[in-house]
């Protein structure tokens, strides 16, 4: 079953309330992860699926200390508005974040190169309803600098939702 499907199969459960989930999926914060199959990641792959991890749930703790550690001071990205944003315009909309609303990553792939690596997925929102209210997709690009990863680039791109009828 799909992390989409489980998360529409108990339309009486609340987005401000834990639900059951697969065995591949975790949950971080207020973000449900479809983990994927970990048994060909590479331990740098590894060591960036925790990153992932660790960064969802940092987001919904808005622990930005933390987060200061993840990305880079040079981070730069691009948000699904196409504006471009650093590190301190990103946690500041981390902190404006709607409490209510919870996240789900069902879409993860991770690749690593030589010092670097790189993380795609997908991204939705969900209402308290369970109803997907947003969706993205994005590009996360981790740098390893000295002896840790460091986010360094990002990209997101706003998945049209369809018209309602």
């Amino acid at each position: 079953m799909t992390a989409l499907a489980l998360a529409g199969s108990a339309p009486s459960a609340r987005a401000d309330q834990p639900t059951p989930h697969a065995p591949d999926q975790v949950t971080e914060g207020r973000t449900l992860i479809s983990i994927p199959d970990t048994t060909a990641l590479s331990p740098s792959e590894r060591a960036i699926l925790a990153l992932e991890r660790g960064r969802s749930a940092a987001i919904a703790r808005q622990d930005t200390a933390w987060l200061s550690t993840l990305y880079a001071p040079d981070f730069r990205g691009v948000a699904g508005n196409g504006i471009r944003i650093g590190r301190q315009d990103l946690f500041r909309v981390f902190g404006r974040d709607d409490p209510v609303s919870r996240f789900l990553i069902d879409e993860l792939a991770i690749r690593s190169y030589d010092g670097a690596a790189t993380v795609t997925g997908r991204l939705r929102t969900l209402a308290a309803t369970g109803e997907v209210t947003a969706e993205s997709r994005y590009l996360h690009v981790y740098v390893k600098r000295e002896t840790r990863w460091q986010l360094v680039a990002a990209q997101a791109t706003v998945v049209p939702q369809p018209a309602k009828r």
